[in-house]
């Protein structure tokens, strides 16, 4: 169940619970795509903090949805906390929320084919 995933030059493990068979040395599938979706939101909130000059230390990003089964997941939610900001700011923050590229990769219309060969290319 252990994956070793690349892009560019970085690496990470991926892999499920040891309580489903696996090893847990990596985060699963389902938590990365959480976890995609918070730090996408997370780097427009802080560029957006930095070019407002408005404090952001110790931003925090909270990212839960259901599970519809066991390979689903829908209703996506995303907390920003941005701490030292006054009512009208983060309201100001809230409006300013685009749709990212993982946003839209959940949100909208899209595809995915999978297909299956014996070599890599």
């Amino acid at each position: 169940m252990r994956f070793r995933a690349e892009a560019r030059r970085h690496r990470l493990i991926v892999d499920q619970p040891a309580e489903e068979g696996a090893t847990d040395q990596g985060m699963s599938p389902a938590e990365l795509l959480l976890v995609s979706l918070g730090t996408c939101v997370g780097q427009f909130v802080a560029q957006y903090l930095r070019l407002h000059s408005l404090p952001s230390e110790r931003l925090d990003v909270r990212v839960e949805a259901d599970r519809c089964g066991p390979l689903r997941m829908s209703n996506f939610r995303v907390h920003v906390v941005a701490r030292g900001l006054t009512e009208r700011q983060l309201r100001a923050l809230e409006k300013s929320l685009p749709s990212g590229l993982v946003q839209t990769a959940i949100t909208q219309p899209n595809s995915l084919t999978v297909s299956a060969g014996a070599s890599a290319e």
